[in-house]
C-alpha cells in the first residue's frame, strides 16, 4: 500500500480571498461576484479560502437592485415609495469567516506554515485613505482596517522565497505596491521578500467595482478586465482572447494587466509593483523619461508593453515620434476627481511609458540588489497563478 503522503495530491496554489463592504450598506452585490468569479477560475483541488463581511450566510448582509420596488410604506399621512434597493444573503462558493483584522491575520498565519507553495492574495471590497497612517486601508466588516502596515506585518513569516501574488481592486489600493519596502517604508530599503501585485487604482483615486446592480455582463471594472484576460473567460463565461502578446500560448499576469490597461473602461487608473519600483528608485527625471522618442520606447518595450502602448496611442489619436513629450504635457497631471476616459487613458499611457523607459535604463543601475528585485517581479508578474 503506498504511503497516505503519497495518495494526496499537490497543491499548487494557496489562495484566500478577502471580500465585502464595511456594512451591508456598502456590500454590494459587485464585490460578492468577484468572489464567486475568481471561485469558478481556480483549479479543483488547491487551496481556497473566504473571508467575507460577517462571515454568515444567513444574515442579509449583500446590497443588490431588484427588478421590482418593494412596497411602499406609510409613515403617518404620508406614502413612501418603495425601494429597489435590497438586501439578500450571500451566495458563494464557500465562506471561512468574517473579514475582520483577526481573521486575516490569522489566515495569513496558517499561509506562511507552508513555505513554499505560491500564494495568491484578492482584496475585493472597499478602500479609503487613512489620514492618521498616511496611506490607504483595505476596509473590514464593522469598521475594522487593513492597512499597509497591516500587511507587511502579515506577511513578516512568510519564507522570503515563497512566491505571493497580490490582486487588490479597492480604490486607493496602490498604496498597497508599498509592500515591496522593509516596513512598508519606502525610507527603509527593499524587504526580503518575493510579492509581486497588481492594483485597480493609484493611491490618490477611487476605482471602480461596487455596483448594486445585478446584471454581471454590464461589469465594467479592473477586476473583470484582468481576470477575463488572465483565464480566457469573463464573469459570465465568454471566451477572452487578445492577450498572448508574445504568441507562447499562455497569458502571463503582465500581459492581462497589459490586454486591461487598453480594453478597461471603467475610472481605474492600475498598476503593478514594477511600476512602483521603477518610479520610486528612478536614475531619470520624467522631463528625460518623456524626451525618449517614441520608437525608441517600443523597441526596447515587451510584446505585451508594445501591445498596450500601441493600443493606448489608437485611442487617444496619438501619432509621431514626439508622442511621449506630448502624452505627458497633456495627461501627466490627472485630477483625483476627473471620470473623463480620455485623460484616464492618457494616464495609463503615461505611467506605462514611464516603466519601460525606467526598465531599460534599470540595466544601468549599479544596485546589484535592486536590479535583481526588479529582474524576480518582472519574471513573477509574467506568472499565471490561475494555470499551474
Amino acid at each position: 500500500m503506498l504511503p497516505l503522503t503519497l495518495l494526496v495530491p499537490a497543491i499548487h496554489l494557496q489562495t484566500l480571498v478577502i471580500g465585502g463592504g464595511p456594512n451591508p450598506r456598502n456590500n454590494q452585490i459587485a464585490i460578492e461576484s468577484n468572489v464567486r468569479y475568481i471561485g469558478r477560475l481556480l483549479t479543483a483541488g488547491d487551496s481556497f479560502r473566504v473571508l467575507f463581511a460577517d462571515g454568515s450566510l444567513t444574515s442579509k448582509s449583500v446590497l443588490f437592485i431588484s427588478e421590482k420596488p418593494s412596497e411602499e410604506s406609510n409613515i403617518g399621512p404620508f406614502s413612501v415609495p418603495g425601494s429597489r434597493f435590497t438586501y439578500r444573503e450571500p451566495n458563494l462558493p464557500r465562506l471561512d469567516g468574517p473579514a475582520v483584522v483577526d481573521s486575516v491575520r490569522s489566515e495569513l498565519t496558517e499561509l506562511s506554515k507552508d513555505r513554499k507553495t505560491p500564494a495568491f492574495l484578492y482584496f475585493t471590497g472597499h478602500g479609503s485613505l487613512a489620514p492618521d497612517l498616511k496611506v490607504s486601508q483595505f476596509d473590514l466588516w464593522n469598521g475594522g482596517r487593513f492597512a499597509v502596515p497591516d500587511l507587511v506585518e502579515g506577511l513578516k513569516n512568510f519564507d522570503k522565497d515563497k512566491p505571493v501574488t497580490l490582486l487588490m481592486v479597492q480604490c486607493h489600493s496602490g498604496d498597497f505596491a508599498n509592500v515591496l519596502y522593509k516596513n512598508g517604508d519606502r525610507t527603509q530599503g527593499l524587504a526580503e521578500n518575493r510579492v509581486c501585485g497588481f492594483f485597480a487604482s493609484i493611491s490618490a483615486r477611487v476605482a471602480a467595482g461596487c455596483t448594486p446592480a445585478v446584471n454581471e455582463e454590464n461589469y465594467q471594472d479592473f477586476s473583470s478586465y484582468f481576470l477575463a484576460a488572465l483565464s480566457g473567460q469573463d464573469r459570465v463565461g465568454k471566451k477572452v482572447s487578445g492577450a498572448d502578446f508574445d504568441g507562447n500560448g499562455k497569458i502571463g499576469m503582465n500581459e492581462a494587466f497589459c490586454w486591461s490597461l487598453v480594453n478597461d473602461e471603467a475610472i481605474d487608473t492600475p498598476i503593478c509593483t514594477s511600476d512602483e519600483l521603477l518610479r520610486l528608485t528612478a536614475q531619470m527625471t520624467d522631463d528625460e523619461v518623456f524626451r525618449t522618442p517614441y520608437a525608441e520606447a517600443l523597441r526596447w518595450a515587451s510584446p505585451a508593453q508594445k501591445a498596450a502602448l500601441e493600443g493606448l496611442s489608437d485611442r487617444l489619436k496619438l501619432s509621431g515620434d514626439g508622442r511621449l513629450a506630448e502624452a505627458y504635457q497633456k495627461y501627466a497631471q490627472l485630477d483625483p476627481k476627473d471620470m473623463k476616459k480620455e485623460p484616464i487613458l492618457g494616464f495609463r499611457f503615461i505611467c506605462l511609458a514611464r516603466s519601460v523607459v525606467l526598465g531599460h535604463a534599470m540595466a544601468k543601475q549599479s544596485d546589484r540588489v535592486l536590479k535583481q528585485r526588479y529582474a524576480t517581479l518582472v519574471k513573477d508578474e509574467s506568472q499565471n497563478p490561475l494555470r499551474s
